[in-house]
């Protein structure tokens, strides 16, 4: 399945189902883009088939993908990511294709998961990269895949939406809305009264220009997902934008080399010295929910 996704905060997803074919236009058609008066009322004409796209200028003011105008007598293959505008005003969409990552999700689950998404051309995955569109929970927890998806301002949604989803396609009605399928919060650290799970688009910057150091390399491997990977020298502890990821304390601590440990130590001494402190992970993750 292929959506497009609106680039403006508050635009209407489209989905696309495969084996199909789409007008978009101003009325009366498949893709309906109503507050745009560069849009004709047969503007552009989209054909799904299998993994493909393609899409046809039938306009006035023109349809273009990435910033290229179509020739309305050659129709264009699509791919994910392909930025698509509809005239010349508001109507800016991305073309993605529907990747669905699982979190906490039981195998019997999984399968009907699977099932419902290949109705709708769509795939799921175990494993959260950049290409996963939604994540389905039960309830909802702190995970990395949480947090992720937070991050990326990708839709929680529990496994009723996509059903749903399929009956409103097929049926030919609006699509049902994410936020009428969040899952219930289950966490003991949460205050569900403070958690906002829809998009936040400032999110997204939470970690700009931030540098996380590790003090070892199991910290690291669970919260590599959210940040890019670099080489960083100690002298950066000084600076107020790095963040120090400390190590767990207790009976974990005692497993780790005497020399990692005596590291972690002189690290300590570094930041007290400029009045800075270690952080836990768990800090990073409710740091996103109550953003």
């Amino acid at each position: 399945m292929w959506t497009l996704n609106p680039l403006e905060f508050g635009g209407v997803t489209h989905y696309l189902l495969p084996e199909k074919e789409y007008v978009v236009g101003r009325k009366n058609c498949e893709v309906i883009l109503p507050n745009d008066q560069s849009i004709s009322w047969a503007h552009a004409h989209l054909t799904a088939r299998d993994q493909a796209l393609t899409l046809k200028d039938s306009s006035k003011y023109g349809t273009f993908v990435n910033e290229e105008r179509l020739s309305g007598d050659t129709p264009r293959s699509l791919t994910a990511g392909d930025r698509v505008t509809f005239g010349v005003f508001h109507s800016k969409f991305r073309c993605v294709t529907v990747v669905v990552c699982s979190s906490c999700v039981d195998n019997e689950g999984k399968v009907s998961l699977s099932q419902t998404l290949q109705l709708l051309g769509g795939r799921l995955t175990n494993t959260w990269t950049q290409d996963c569109t939604h994540l389905v929970m039960p309830t909802v927890k702190v995970t990395i895949k949480t947090i992720c998806a937070l991050l990326c301002c990708r839709p929680i949604v529990k496994q009723e939406f996509f059903i749903e989803l399929t009956k409103a396609l097929q049926q030919k009605q609006p699509p049902p809305k994410a936020e009428s399928f969040f899952p219930e919060i289950d966490e003991p650290s949460l205050n569900k009264d403070e958690v906002d799970l829809t998009e936040r688009p400032e999110r997204k910057e939470l970690f700009t220009g931030k540098t996380f150091l590790f003090l070892n390399a199991k910290q690291q491997k669970h919260l590599s997902l959210l940040l890019e990977e670099g080489s960083v020298p100690v002298s950066l502890l000084e600076s107020p934008l790095s963040c120090v990821i400390g190590m767990a304390t207790g009976k974990s601590q005692e497993l780790l080399p005497h020399s990692t440990k005596k590291w972690a130590d002189s690290v300590g001494r570094i930041l007290q010295r400029y009045t800075h402190c270690s952080i836990i992970k768990t800090e990073c993750s409710l740091n996103v929910f109550h953003t």
